[in-house]
């Protein structure tokens, strides 16, 4: 029995089927795919004398080839593997045990895994002449050869010895359509095509006699009478040494030789177009060319031209000549016009025209077809017509394949058409230029390369008499016709260029000659080599045209530039002017000292040519042309040496004489200066700016990093005095501890300006605007130092002057900035007295105002020569070690410069001994009432107690760092377990018995950093992770939302305090609504988040693309609130948000869970507008969402929108207390 091919295996072939194989009188070999034996049947092992065990493991080719053939079948296996192709069957000897050769006929295939790659090939075959097992009928298992023939993909059949179909595969019955009851009552002689029967039955029976068959191939036809090609092989079952029955395996080659008939027409239509006459004797060489390869009783070819404003049925044959239409037709609506604008071929039956009539698209005329193939005549995109062939009796005439066919063989004949048009319309195309060529003014002639006369027109021939006295004739030479009358000089002209024409070198020269009556003739000349098709060429085309009034023109012309030119040859800038085609006509001397080009080398060269940058160019054209000029255009140039010269340039464009009309483009005339070395200068100055740059930066880098050096023993520091604070039990040790957080307060502020200092420097300091009552910032600065001031007995007062305004518009936090500076140095510098501040407008335009801030004393005061190093950087007046004051000298340096980002000045008024005036001034405008703050609402800060003690793991590696955030989070009732680093906190998280509710991760540790051990714990434990909080020194505005970003939940600096690690805490495990515990918290408790749990927010849902995008809060909105109405207002109105939002929600959670949403709206859009008003904009964008899907009527949206509308709520609330107290701790850059 006959194997498979590739496609049809994707296993080895299980041991039942390698049973059948043996019963089948088949051998059977399984190989890998580098040609190992994987498997073999009986029948294989007892031709070859091999037991299983001494061939499975070996390699196939190297123990059953013949030694010669075996570098080539191994090459051939691995090519075959590669490349994925086998041969379907072959014939190829077995090398036996006993070292003989025995022939094989084969069958091949891949065998594939689950994925469809390729895990080896299996091998079936037959011995000719020979049975290995005795039984050939389907004994035992015939359920698995069933199946096994079933998936073979050739056609199986077994047939008795009178021709009768014993068996068939699936395969076999579904390529020809018959049925098992028309099986039953067919033998091979009905099926076999009536050319081919003779022979395959003379086969058959040479076969039964024993002579051998290698190959059978022949047609079967399908029980619809289409023909089917086969290929394939024959084998005979024999008992007893008679021959009982056969079996053939057989390969469908149809589409093969339908390809094969296919390519030859398509090369016969090819050839068509050059053996036919005409374009009627192409059209029917053409149609007798299709009826090869389907059927063409109707075919009608129709053309369009390009505009589609005719149709002309070219060729039309047609088994209903009443129906043939007649010449050209207007474009309309019939089926042609439909193939033609839809530009795809269409199999259109009965039915199909029958729609297209009904709908309107196509107008039927005369009587409609069965079945139509039709395709577009496409030449690349153009189309020039169409193509078809229809049946007006059978609707099954063509197939959707023919369809192809015809599209396939429709470009060729789209070539052929119009090949065959276009030599024809070439024929025209000849008659029309010859009288072009005798009608025309100029003189043209044509000459061989050897100076033979081939053609000319009647100028020529006029022109020639005039000269020589006798017409020229064809032939002749004109070297001693014509030239050789000519002065010398002249007639070397004509050769030389006679001479570089014949080499395919075009010319074209200019020649003064004098005519009969001795006047001097200008002539233009062109020479250009005639060639063919093969690109060379035997003649010589020339054309002469009569120049003189030009030529006198341009040498008077020439005169005058002359004249021009002499004046302008000092210019030390290069003067130009170009033509419209921007060539280079006039260009003085000085290039030769800017470029380095004589000025012969650019005239008459294109002006671009000289352009560094095209783009340039471009620019300056298009600037010139809309404004008819072009001003200081800096551009560059090549230099003749190589290089860019910088050019400044300025231009204008030509205009014609007065009373002439401007001709084409107008040229352009301009000056061109050298700046090269105003570059390089300019160069030079940004390159030191950008180093300088580069060193403050490097600076702010530094004073970042010494940040949170400094931070990080300060964090144990105040921490502790936190902590001291509550154990005070004495008045001398409450000021013990008072005394510590003073000194730690102002060792922050040290810190906190050289921040700030580091920020101005480097430009990233923002002035952040709002509308402020001076009134209540100048009480904010008497609250802050008016117990200072008396513990000293010094009198602080303040004054506004009456015509200064209420309300102006400027950055609070800066104001304050300078102020407290100010301030700080004159209570520190007085010791009795009185320190004051006066605020007043200076000036004002109506709107704006310029305020002056003065805050005088009467303490020490300052000599003027140092009054003038008071506002530098790192200043101090006294720097000797035993100094009175102290100070890093930087308060009055960042004051200074906030003064002037607040678009003011600073200065100071003082004599020694006398006191001083420090003053400043900021620009200011007067704010409207619309933008007036709002009164904050105050309300006391409490600690509210937790459900359970919150579980919290603390990573850090400073062990005082250790002890201070122990003793505070067990202060707020929490149970407290600490890790000295990342790998420890990783042992601790996946411990067994391991539950924490909350991890505070430091970040700069050894071994492993904060952010590395966050993702391995996140790794680990999945979605069961609780939040991870970075508690780190790094202290910049941008350090939180790196940290984020890098996979962390949220973020407090260093030092902690009591109130930090509680807002974290709130935010994450939800205090319980109750009795407060302690102070220090900004935040009221609000009830749960719908969808808050302890350990984190919930998994998010998949949102819509539009909600997905948005940030869960716009703290840009959150800043701005803090600045109009200050941290209690905002803290508030957050607060009373998450109350009012979170009632909302649960009261409408029933109504969505009973599946009523649109009773949603109103609260939808309530929540919508005051989430986006407090910047939360992406439950904002949710509950926009939402809404406009339930006023769309999509209901299904509801319980999947509530969900993340829970969600969105939850995130808002759980981010909001973190993005306050950022507003609150860092202050607006």
């Amino acid at each position: 029995m006959a194997s498979f091919p590739a496609a049809s295996s994707t296993r080895p072939v299980a041991p039942p089927l390698t049973a059948l194989l043996d019963q089948l009188g088949q051998v059977y070999v399984l190989l890998d795919v580098v040609g190992t034996v994987m498997d073999v049947n009986e029948a294989f092992l007892a031709l070859t004398g091999y037991t299983r065990k001494q061939v499975v493991g070996r390699i196939g080719y190297e123990m059953f080839s013949p030694l010669p053939e075996r570098p080539t079948q191994r090459q051939e296996y691995l090519d075959s593997i590669a490349h994925e192709t086998i041969a379907a069957s072959s014939e190829r000897p077995v090398l036996t045990r006993t070292g003989q050769l025995r022939q094989v006929h084969w069958r091949a295939g891949f065998t594939r895994d689950v994925a469809g790659i390729i895990t080896g090939v299996w091998m079936a075959g037959e011995v000719p002449n020979e049975q290995l097992l005795a039984s050939p009928a389907l004994t035992g298992d015939s359920t698995h050869l069933q199946d096994f023939l079933d998936n073979a993909q050739d056609l199986v059949q077994h047939l008795s010895a009178d021709n009768g179909f014993l068996f068939v595969n699936k395969a076999w019955k579904e390529k020809l359509g018959y049925s098992d009851a028309e099986l039953a009552t067919r033998t091979l002689a009905d099926v076999v095509h009536p050319y081919y029967k003779a022979k395959l039955l003379y086969q058959l029976r040479n076969l039964y006699d024993g002579e051998p068959v290698n190959k059978v191939e022949t047609v079967f036809l399908t029980n619809q009478g289409k023909p089917v090609h086969l290929i394939g092989s024959m084998s005979v079952v024999r008992e007893e040494g008679q021959p009982v029955s056969s079996r053939a395996i057989l390969h469908d080659i149809t589409d093969r030789i339908k390809a094969e008939r296919l390519q030859k027409v398509y090369y016969s239509i090819a050839n068509l177009a050059i053996s036919a006459k005409d374009l009627p004797s192409l059209y029917g060489a053409i149609h007798r060319e299709l009826s090869k390869i389907i059927e063409t009783s109707n075919l009608f070819i129709a053309l369009c031209d390009d505009a589609r404003t005719q149709l002309q049925f070219a060729y039309h044959v047609d088994q209903h000549p009443q129906h043939r239409p007649l010449g050209a037709l207007p474009f309309s609506n019939g089926v042609s016009e439909y193939i033609i604008a839809g530009g795809q071929p269409r199999y259109l039956t009965h039915t199909d025209f029958q729609q297209l009539v009904r709908s309107g698209t196509v107008t039927a005329h005369g009587l409609v077809p069965e079945v139509m193939l039709a395709s577009p005549l496409s030449i690349g995109d153009r189309i020039i017509g169409v193509l078809a062939v229809q049946d007006y009796t059978r609707a099954d005439a063509y197939t959707p394949g023919d369809l192809d066919v015809l599209h396939f063989i429709s470009n060729q004949v789209a070539l052929a058409i119009e090949r065959k048009r276009n030599e024809e319309q070439i024929g025209k195309q000849t008659a029309r230029l010859n009288a072009i060529f005798e009608s025309g003014s100029h003189v043209m002639w044509t000459v061989n390369t050897r100076a033979h006369l081939m053609n000319f027109n009647r100028n020529y021939a006029a022109l020639f008499l005039r000269r020589n006295g006798t017409y020229p004739v064809r032939g002749l030479n004109l070297w001693e016709a014509d030239l050789a009358h000519m002065p010398e000089h002249e007639r070397d002209i004509f050769v030389r260029h006679y001479d570089a024409a014949a080499k395919g070198q075009a010319q074209r020269f200019e020649m003064r000659l004098r005519d009969a009556r001795g006047y001097d003739v200008w002539t233009d000349i062109h020479l250009n080599p005639i060639y063919l098709g093969d690109g060379s060429f035997e003649e010589i085309s020339a054309i002469a045209h009569d120049i003189t009034e030009q030529k006198r023109a341009q040498l008077a012309l020439e005169e005058q530039e002359e004249k021009f030119r002499n004046i302008f040859e000092s210019f030390q800038d290069i003067y130009y002017r170009t033509d419209g085609e921007g060539l280079l006509t006039i260009v003085s001397p000085s290039v030769r000292e800017v470029l380095g080009y004589e000025p012969e080398e650019v005239l008459g060269q294109p002006v671009r040519n000289y352009f560094v940058d095209a783009d340039d160019m471009d620019r300056a054209n298009s600037e010139t042309e809309r404004s008819r000029g072009l001003r200081n255009f800096e551009t560059q140039m090549w230099h003749k040496d190589g290089y860019p010269v910088s050019v400044l340039v300025n231009a204008r464009l030509t205009t014609p004489p007065e009373g002439e009309e401007p001709v084409g483009q107008l040229g352009t005339e301009g000056i061109a200066r050298d700046v090269t070395e105003i570059r390089q200068m300019q160069d030079d100055l940004r390159l030191a700016k950008d180093a300088a740059e580069a060193a403050l930066e490097a600076k702010t880098q530094f004073l970042a990093n010494m940040s949170h050096e400094l931070r990080t023993p300060m964090n144990g520091i105040i921490g502790m005095i936190d902590l001291l604070d509550q154990t005070v039990e004495t008045e001398e040790q409450l000021d013990y501890v008072d005394t510590l957080r003073k000194s730690s307060d102002a060792l922050l502020t040290i810190l906190n300006d050289i921040l700030d200092l580091s920020k101005i420097q480097a430009g990233k300091l923002q002035i952040h605007e709002t509308a402020i009552e001076l009134q209540a910032v100048m009480e904010r600065i008497r609250a802050l130092f008016i117990y200072r001031a008396e513990q000293k007995h010094i009198r602080f007062t303040y004054h506004i002057t009456p015509h200064t305004p209420r309300f102006v518009i400027t950055d609070e936090v800066r104001l304050l900035q300078i102020l407290s500076n100010l301030v700080a140095n004159a209570i520190k510098f007085t010791n009795e007295g009185t320190v004051a501040i006066v605020v007043s407008s200076v000036s004002t335009d109506g709107e704006h105002h310029t305020l002056r801030f003065a805050v005088q004393d009467s303490g020490i005061g300052i000599s003027n020569d140092n009054a003038s190093l008071l506002f530098t950087n790192f200043t101090q007046l006294d720097t000797t070690p035993s100094k009175a004051y102290g100070g890093t000298g930087l308060g009055l340096s960042i004051s200074r410069q906030l003064a002037e980002l607040l678009g003011g000045e600073i200065g100071v008024l003082s004599d020694e001994g006398e006191g001083s005036v420090f003053w400043f001034t900021i620009s200011a405008r007067e704010a409207v009432s619309s933008e007036l703050p709002v009164a904050p609402q105050v309300r006391e800060p409490v600690f509210q107690p937790f459900d359970a003690s919150p579980r919290v793991l603390l990573v850090d590696d400073n062990a005082i760092n250790q002890k201070v955030g122990q003793r505070l989070l067990t202060k707020l009732g929490c149970q407290v377990s600490v890790a000295g680093g990342g790998p420890e906190a990783i042992d601790m998280v996946t411990a067994p018995g391991a539950d924490f509710n909350i991890i505070f991760m430091d970040i700069q540790m050894p071994d492993m950093d904060g952010v590395a051990a966050t993702a391995e714990i996140r790794r680990l434990l999945g979605e069961s992770c609780p939040p991870v909080v970075a508690m780190t020194a790094y202290s910049m505005q941008e350090d939180a939302g790196r940290f984020m970003r890098q996979g962390l939940d949220d973020y407090v600096g260093k030092p902690v305090k009591s109130r930090h690690l509680y807002e974290v805490l709130h935010r994450w495990l939800r205090p319980r609504p109750g009795r407060p515990v302690g102070e220090g918290s900004a935040m009221a408790t609000a009830p749960a988040a719908p969808a808050t749990v302890a350990g984190g927010p919930p998994p998010l849902p998949t949102p819509a693309p539009e909600v997905a995008k948005e940030p869960t809060l716009d703290e840009t909105i959150l800043r701005q609130l803090v600045e109009l109405g200050g941290t209690e207002f905002t803290s508030d109105l957050y607060q009373e948000f998450e109350q009012e939002a979170g009632d909302l929600l649960r009261d409408a959670a029933p109504t969505a869970a009973e599946g009523n949403y649109r009773d949603l709206l109103p609260m939808l859009h309530q929540l919508k507008g005051t989430a986006a008003t407090l910047g939360g904009v992406a439950l904002a964008a949710q509950a926009r969402y939402l809404e406009h899907q339930l006023k769309g009527g999509r209901m299904e949206e509801g319980a999947a929108g509530f969900q993340l509308l829970e969600y969105y709520f939850a995130q808002f609330v759980a981010e909001y207390p973190g993005a306050v107290e950022r507003a609150i701790s860092t202050p607006a850059e």
